[in-house]
This record gives structure tokens, sequence and C-alpha cells, in this order.
């Protein structure tokens, strides 16, 4: 019988997740991010976990080359829908991935906490969340469709 190997390792490695509760709509408070952190989220295709058209959540990416860092702004809330229930109190999810070291995730939550119309900013642990490779596999994939056009 053929043996079973495991991969070992953090799936969530060079991941950060930030939950925002803000009240704005996405262009609004992408324009308020964008201009408090120094980014420039631009709007790509709405985004889905599972493909449904009614569960479509705007999408936002920005490619920082040379700190080889990426910024994925997702909607998590849309009229009743909700992208991750296990975050239903968070209406944005900033996805960072590559090389964020802790003080720069501490540097990003101050500004977003001091950004207008932002209540408040928490980094969430990925590694907790029901559906949080998902969101990483779908996110991969979604972003590279986008390069792909």
């Amino acid at each position: 019988m053929a043996k079973k190997r495991f991969l070992e390792g953090d799936f969530f490695e060079g991941y950060t997740l930030l939950g925002i509760v803000c009240g704005l709509p996405d262009f609004r408070i992408t324009h308020f991010i964008n201009q408090q952190a120094h980014l420039d989220l631009k709007k790509y295709r709405e985004f889905s976990l599972n493909g449904e058209p009614e569960n479509r959540f705007s999408w936002y990416h920005y490619e920082n080359e040379e700190l080889r860092r990426d910024y994925y702004l997702i909607q998590n809330k849309r009229g009743t829908s909700v992208l991750l229930p296990d975050l239903r109190n968070f209406d944005y999810l900033l996805l960072l991935y590559g090389n964020i070291p802790p003080s720069y995730c501490e540097e990003i939550l101050a500004v977003l906490r001091n950004t207008p119309y932002i209540t408040a900013a928490f980094e969430q642990d990925l590694n907790n969340l029901k559906n949080g490779d998902l969101l990483i596999v779908k996110n991969e994939h979604h972003a590279s469709e986008q390069k792909a056009q």
C-alpha cells in the first residue's frame, strides 16, 4: 500500500487578514484607504466563493512590486449576503500577501483606524476561519484571472 505524505507548513504563510467596519459604499471607502495608506487599489471583476451571481462581492487589488506585496480589498457584506459568515461583523476585508512584517501590520491597522468613516479595524486569524483556506484559494484564482485579461 502506498504511503501517504502530508505537506507540512502553514497554508496561510505570507497572508494577513484585516477586518474593517465601515458603512460607506465600496468605492468611497477605497478612495479613503488609497488616500490615507498611500495605496492604489483598483476595482476588478466581482468576487465570489461559490460562483453564484447573488453572492458576488466587490474586489479591489493593488500590487506593490517594489516591496513584493499584494493588497486585496474585498467586500464582505452585500445586501443580506455575507462572504464570510464567521466575520459577519466586518463590512470589508483587507487581505495582504507578501513580505509583511508584524510592525507593518500594526502600522496599516493604525492608518485604517485613523481613516475617515472607518469605525474599527482588527487583524483576523485565518487559521480560525471556517472558510479561510477557500478564501485564499479563490482569491489567488481570481487574481490570476484578472492578470490574464
